[in-house]
């Protein structure tokens, strides 16, 4: 039976307790989120991956059934997500402990402020709404602790947001679930105070950081900060590295649509000293209602101009775009930069010798994400993540005319991804016994080598990983889709764009560079992801997936292009890990030594993110 593996294995139509299977909504390493049926009406059930009996390291039990008491205790506002039921399946005093919760149907803040275009009032009046929540927590002795655009959703069908995931959640005289300094929580939103106090104390044996009613004020103050600042929070980079400078730069400065009071009342929330900000969230809610009365037409126009998804080249086929004519000495200039580029992969791949990292370049501006609009009231618990480093345009776009949106990249800068590559002469490598299958697949190790060899501009080219801190934004080939996503194939992996797995990111991690927080340390390079829970039979647990890890920048970026089944077939693949397509990076991260969780969701796409 497949519930006596792992939670994450549950099927539709399933039963637990009386409540019915619908789907999977994600799963993790700490649990699994489920859409689920009673009696006609529809919940969310997080249940927990390991049991309290089963050697459970991370205390996922112990996390969902502390989660659950925090809700308890603040049951009764509207704008906080509700339990209804819980319990222990399919053994009442040893299975594994599920919640039932409230399932909100809408958006994530940051997707609510690409897909609906907020005025500066509808902002103040979610947030106003927010902050009473946040109070009504501190008033019961309850902490969030991990306040974040993720963990906020508004409800697509009236608006109203609700504060859920409070699987980081303390509240008082509850005991010490971990042995680390600081709490559970995302780096942008943790406070200065937070983040001196692990600066100073970090390597001192017990110490731990008092959270107070002031940090969940700066997580909340650094969500409207965003909001103010970034037409996509969502899925583009934050525009200002809160931190990097104090005081930041205020919003209306750098969005001028922001009315100044608002901007005023964001700064004061984010301030540097705890004493200078806003000492409770009940201040920081009269503070916002003082707000609402303000007239004006800058709090009744969007905050953020809607920028366009489409391409700035005229409206054309691709192809057209591609062949179109072009000036001679243009046309000449082109001819003499592609034989250049060409001789310079070949040199390279002629050498096939280590060589240090190619000039990194900044990558294009990554493209808008279309999110889903459903989301359930845990599921920020699963696929939790934090905003990239900004991102740059590359030089070279060639396309008219400048303006503040994504430039589409030439068409030499297509690159498939590495898996696609046909197959090098074997004259120009070793050859494998047939007795040694090789995983990851020789083309990408091939691939890998001839990227080592070329210059930085060939390799930006070329599309090779190492060429760029991050990867910029592309289809998925066509082949990966169809294989994925063509449900009429027989030999088709019969997935879903967004179907998620749980993911060791490497599987050749070497155990000696693990911690007590199951972190691994990586640099950029090639890895091969193990399949460890599925719901999925075209994607079954032990699927082996090739891939490339890149860790510039603020987060880790890793793309998947290739599956080995365990049936033994090998398909083209697009998955990346987290539902974003990154993972946030350990405190203790360092150039070349970077820590992620050993396992994280994965995700099959249709576009790189």
């Amino acid at each position: 039976m497949l519930t006596a593996i792992s939670p994450a294995h549950l099927q539709p139509g399933q039963m637990v307790d009386g409540w019915r299977v619908v789907r999977l909504l994600g799963s993790g390493t700490y649990g699994a989120v489920y859409l689920v049926e009673k009696d006609g009406q529809r919940f969310a059930m997080k249940i927990a991956m390991h049991r309290a009996s089963s050697g459970d390291a991370e205390q996922a039990d112990a996390r969902l059934m502390r989660e659950m008491v925090c809700l308890v205790q603040v049951s009764g506002h509207p704008n906080i997500v509700r339990v209804h039921a819980h319990g222990r399946w399919p053994d009442v005093t040893k299975g594994w402990i599920y919640v039932v919760l409230d399932y909100v149907e809408g958006y994530t803040l940051g997707e609510w402020v690409e897909q609906m275009h907020p005025t500066a009032r509808e902002v103040v009046r979610v947030f106003v709404k927010l902050a009473a929540a946040l109070a009504h927590l501190h008033e019961r002795g309850v902490f969030h602790r991990d306040l974040k655009l993720g963990n906020i959703l508004v409800r697509a069908s009236d608006g109203e947001p609700f504060i859920l995931d409070f699987s980081a959640g303390d509240y008082t005289l509850a005991p010490e679930l971990t042995d680390t300094p600081l709490p559970p929580g995302t780096r942008r939103y943790r406070s200065p105070e937070a983040s001196r106090f692990l600066r100073d104390h970090g390597d001192e044996h017990g110490a731990r950081y008092e959270f107070k009613a002031t940090d969940d004020v700066y997580a909340l103050g650094i969500c409207l900060y965003d909001v103010l600042t970034n037409a996509q929070p969502a899925s583009e980079p934050p525009r200002v590295l809160v931190g990097g400078q104090w005081p930041p730069p205020a919003p209306h400065t750098v969005n001028p649509r922001v009315p100044e009071p608002l901007s005023t009342a964001a700064l004061h929330f984010i301030a540097r000293q705890p004493e200078k900000r806003a000492p409770t969230a009940e201040v920081m809610r009269r503070e916002l209602d003082a707000l609402l009365p303000q007239q004006g037409t800058e709090w009744v126009v969007p905050l953020h101009v809607p920028a366009p998804h489409l391409q700035l080249a005229p409206p054309a086929p691709e192809e057209e775009l591609q062949v179109a004519p072009r000036p001679p000495r243009r046309r000449w200039a082109v001819a003499i930069a592609a034989v250049a580029l060409v001789m310079a992969a070949l040199a390279g791949h002629a050498l096939l010798r280590p060589s240090a990292p190619p000039v990194a370049h900044s990558p294009e501006a990554r493209g808008s994400a279309t999110p889903s609009i459903t989301r359930d009231a845990g599921f920020g618990a699963v696929a939790a993540t934090s905003p990239p480093a900004p991102a740059a345009s590359s030089p070279g776009v060639a396309l008219p005319p400048p303006a503040p949106v994504q430039k589409e990249s030439p068409p030499v800068k297509r690159a498939p991804p590495p898996m696609s590559l046909p197959s090098d002469s074997t004259a120009m490598k070793p050859r494998v016994p047939a007795s040694r299958p090789s995983w990851p697949p020789s083309p990408w190790a091939t691939f890998l080598k001839t990227c080592a060899g070329a210059t930085a501009a060939a390799a930006l080219q070329l599309g090779c990983p190492g060429a760029q801190v991050r990867p910029e934004p592309a289809d998925c080939p066509a082949e990966a889709r169809d294989v994925m996503f063509n449900w009429e194939r027989k030999d088709g992996l019969l997935l879903r764009p967004g179907y998620s797995v749980a993911l060791t990111v490497d599987r050749n991690q070497p155990g000696a560079q693990m911690d007590s927080r199951g972190e691994g340390v990586h640099s950029d390079g090639p890895v091969t992801g193990l399949v460890l829970y599925s719901s999925h039979k075209g994607m079954p647990a032990g699927t082996l997936l090739s891939g490339y890890l890149w860790t510039g920048g603020e987060v880790a970026v890793g793309r998947y292009t290739e599956a080995q089944l365990p049936d033994g077939r090998t398909v083209p693949v697009c998955v990346v890990l987290g539902k974003k397509g990154y993972v946030e990076k350990g405190d203790d991260s360092k150039p070349g030594a970077v820590r992620i969780p050993r396992t994280f969701p994965a995700y099959a796409v249709e576009r790189w993110p």
